[in-house]
């Protein structure tokens, strides 16, 4: 189990910068108590950014806008990210997380089936007024980390309303190399400790009035036994590396013992 007194250590702590604010929860599979490192903040609700991928992929797939061995083509456009400027996948959208093959979904997908599947998968504040390409990004769609692992708990045992196939698809694509993970920048280390671990990750990354969040979210298994958790760094004053909520996560699961 848990080393607790690291973690109640560490949920006392805001960061290494004192500007900063983390909390990660980290839930059994199999069912079992969560355990959340951070206090008053693992239930302070943020954008989700791209971690909104998870649930608009199965969306997307569920609505048939898209399959798993769909290609969007690139329009061209210049994009912030050079990972961005080509066709994409739904395993490299999800992978690199490609904002703009997410958008051209939402399109798709329409505002009242996205919020029938907010609602659905009681993602969340579970709604939003804006732009139906933008609601994840902008803080329209807000959710803590509590809320992100209890939504990853029912994906991840197959209790969403949802084909077991496109659960199987958005599971695959968010499969790292081990050791690894990987963001619109690029591939990063993730030198999480545990024996023969299979990771499912993905990162989000955003600022909505000047509160800057990172976040990583996924599934570990690892000797038989798999954990859904959240991780989360956010700062109201200064900017965040992209991956400080992975950062914080692997604080964290570095201190368990599958």
């Amino acid at each position: 189990m848990l080393l607790f007194a690291f973690l109640l250590w560490l949920g006392s702590l805001a960061a290494p910068d004192a500007g900063v604010r983390t909390c990660v929860v980290v839930a059994p599979l199999d069912g079992g108590a969560e355990t959340a490192a951070g206090g008053a903040e693992c239930d302070r609700r943020t954008l989700p950014a791209s971690t909104f991928k998870v649930p608009h992929a199965l969306i997307a797939l569920d609505t048939g806008v898209i399959t798993p061995a769909s290609v969007m083509t690139w329009d061209g456009t210049a994009q912030d990210y050079k990972t961005w400027e080509r066709d994409q996948t739904l395993d490299s959208a999800i992978k690199f997380s490609v904002v703009w093959f997410f958008q051209r979904a939402a399109r798709a997908i329409g505002r009242e089936r996205e919020l029938e599947h907010l609602r659905a998968f009681e993602y969340g504040s579970r709604t939003f007024d804006g732009a139906v390409d933008a609601f994840w990004l902008n803080g329209q769609l807000t959710i803590s980390p509590r809320e992100q692992v209890a939504f990853l708990r029912r994906m991840f045992r197959y209790e969403l309303r949802i084909d077991r196939r496109h659960v199987d698809a958005v599971k695959a694509a968010l499969t790292m190399p081990a050791g690894k993970l990987s963001n619109a920048t690029g591939v990063h280390d993730f030198p999480l400790g545990w024996p023969g671990a299979v990771l499912r990750l993905k990162t989000g990354n955003g600022t909505v009035n000047g509160d800057r969040v990172s976040w990583l979210v996924g599934e570990v298994e690892s000797g038989g036994r798999a954990y859904v958790f959240a991780g989360r760094a956010r700062s109201s004053t200064g900017a965040l590396e992209t991956t400080a909520g992975a950062d914080a996560a692997l604080r964290v699961l570095n201190a368990m013992t599958p």
